[in-house]
């Protein structure tokens, strides 16, 4: 390195930030060398340096060194070949996926931060933890825990695999580390050996915001929202009634109740967090949760007629128009993973004639104009809106969210009214009826069927919620289904 001060910094890093070469773990230590000599060495010690090398690498398959230590051919000349080979690692490597005491684990969909301290929170409750280590690799966030036996660390794996953390978000991919053991030098925000609390925190460690790419990142706030309780289906899994909320922008808020409720498979999206529950009480709003819409039809779009599409994807909760660059709006979802659901679905969307992009936007919320300030009605408040999808806890709408297509899937119709009176009523949209179907054995609902994608979403915008007769108000999603 070009000096001891980044070479000290590079062996901070590395060594509570584990890094993998080919599936090994890879050790960065000082050297008792104090320089590399890189003359012109005769051509017999380069060769005889090469011979060394393969011959340590005939032993080790993948030509790693002994503990996982790589090591190159270049510069090697003066050099032992004890100092191609390495010191052998007081760490045996186990075999991919064999059962052992220690877990890797992979966060995936990190909506919120997921800190050392929740990890020990929750994996603490099938045994002894005794150490862990925290890092980011190739974008995802990772983590290694090591239990004071594997019994406990196979009881944690068959328990929490495949659970969020927090709802809908923060899946956990548990599988065994081909670690037997962890070296864990520092006691910070990244590592933890709960055997030896007198370990310094280091220096130079990378903060958490920094692990998750957080700063930076104009979607995203410094400091990130810290959800106030664990999913019901960590909690369930673990055993826990419920846990103890975290502070939240430094105000400790109690949600009623706990944590109750069964697992829900992966991948599913269960009722909406207590966390948003008490955001939404304190007045507070998730980062993450504006999305920008450019390229919109400028004749055609209305705060309503956006609320009615992007509702479909979770609660909105304000819409504005920009009064300047009227293609453009933000929309302020309920939740960071109701925007990040509406962004991939409808991103790249024809709407109007146009194909809309939707993105994360910079802004952490919408904000309203101020009393007496014109707006043109560009700008409206949804919070409080009857017509969100979403507001039930356990609504069945989470379980039936799906990406736009030509079929639309209809309810809450009256038993009075007609197969006739529903294809009118959507040709009068603009498009054309292709098919109808009512489902068997509920007449309530029904499946339909327009002549493209696009004019089932304009459809859909112009005819959910609406009244059929005094009581009903026709109800409008897009259908996994086909008529056949």
């Amino acid at each position: 390195m070009a000096d001891e001060e980044k070479a000290a910094a590079m062996v901070s890093y590395f060594t509570v930030t584990p890094t993998l070469v080919r599936g090994r773990p890879v050790y960065i230590q000082f050297s008792n060398h104090r320089e590399l000599k890189t003359d012109n060495a005769p051509a017999q010690q380069t060769a005889a340096a090469q011979a060394a090398l393969q011959a340590a690498q005939s032993f080790i398959p993948g030509g790693m060194g002994v503990g996982g230590l790589t090591v190159g051919v270049g510069g090697m000349a003066g050099m032992g070949a004890t100092a191609l080979i390495g010191a052998a690692s007081p760490n045996p490597v186990p075999t991919q996926g064999q059962p052992n005491s220690v877990l890797r684990v992979i966060v995936e969909n990190l909506i919120y931060p997921v800190t050392l301290d929740v990890l020990h929170q929750i994996f603490s409750k099938f045994g002894a933890v005794l150490r862990i280590v925290t890092f980011t690799k190739s974008g995802t966030f990772q983590a290694l825990i090591q239990f004071a036996d594997a019994a406990s660390a196979a009881q944690a794996k068959t328990s929490l695999d495949g659970q969020n953390i927090y709802n809908a978000c923060c899946t956990l991919r548990i599988d065994y580390s081909k670690l037997e053991t962890l070296n864990v030098k520092y006691n910070n925000d990244k590592s933890r050996d709960y055997t030896r609390p007198e370990l310094p925190a280091g220096d130079g460690q990378p903060s958490l915001e920094q692990a998750m790419g957080l700063v930076g990142n104009p979607g995203i706030m410094p400091t990130p929202f810290t959800p106030s309780s664990i999913s019901s289906s960590v909690a369930a899994a673990a055993g826990v009634a419920g846990f103890a909320p975290s502070q939240l922008y430094g105000s400790v808020l109690t949600v009623p109740g706990g944590l109750t409720g069964s697992i829900p498979l992966a991948g599913t999206i269960p009722n909406l967090s207590a966390a948003s529950a008490a955001a939404r009480l304190a007045g507070l709003q998730q980062a993450g949760s504006v999305l920008l819409v450019s390229n919109l039809n400028t004749e055609m779009v209305t705060p309503d007629a956006l609320f009615t599409l992007f509702g479909v994807y979770g609660d909105v909760h304000r819409v504005k128009i920009l009064f300047a660059k009227k293609d453009n709006a933000l929309i302020q979802m309920a939740e960071p993973h109701q925007a990040n659901t509406a962004m991939q679905h409808l991103n790249n969307l024809r709407v109007w004639g146009k194909n809309i992009r939707v993105t994360l936007s910079k802004h952490n919320q919408v904000q309203l104009p101020k009393e007496g300030q014109p707006d043109a009605g560009l700008t409206k408040d949804f919070t409080s809106s009857p017509l969100h999808r979403f507001k039930k806890p356990g609504s069945k709408n989470f379980l039936n969210i799906y990406p736009p297509s030509d079929t639309l899937h209809l309810s809450n119709i009256p038993a009075s009214t007609t197969e006739e009176e529903l294809i009118d009523l959507f040709t009068s949209t603009g498009g054309a009826v292709q098919a109808f179907k009512f489902f068997a054995k509920d007449r309530k609902m029904a499946l339909l069927k327009m002549s493209s994608t696009e004019e089932a979403v304009h459809s859909l915008i112009k005819m959910h919620n609406y009244q059929l007769s005094g009581s009903n108000h026709l109800k409008v999603s897009f259908s996994k289904g086909q008529i056949s």
